[in-house]
């Protein structure tokens, strides 16, 4: 999985390619927490991630927690088809803006 971080003032976007699975669920946790460290307001663009196992659906859940503890918002863009469902199926598109 590649993640691209474009900083746009006070939010930062992150770019997610390829799968975020088990296999590498646990370096993006550390990415995305380094990254809210950095930035208030987080977006993640899914316009390349094909593909999101539960171990991934928990990175995110980390993500979120540690964004709204610090009063900023997390937002999801560009998800293809297959994410998006998995997105909703779980209730996650319930806590997080889902575009």
């Amino acid at each position: 999985m590649d993640i691209k971080l474009v900083d746009r003032g006070d939010v930062g976007e992150l770019i997610l390619m390829g799968k975020l699975d088990t296999t590498n669920a646990d370096r993006v946790s550390e990415v995305f927490l380094k990254v809210a460290d950095r930035f208030g307001n987080i977006t993640l663009n899914m316009s390349g991630l094909k593909y999101i196992s539960s171990a991934g659906l928990r990175s995110l859940k980390k993500l979120y927690i540690k964004i709204r503890a610090g009063g900023g918002e997390l937002k999801i863009i560009n998800a293809m088809p297959y994410v998006q469902e998995v997105l909703e199926m779980t209730g996650f598109a319930e806590l997080v803006s889902v575009k």
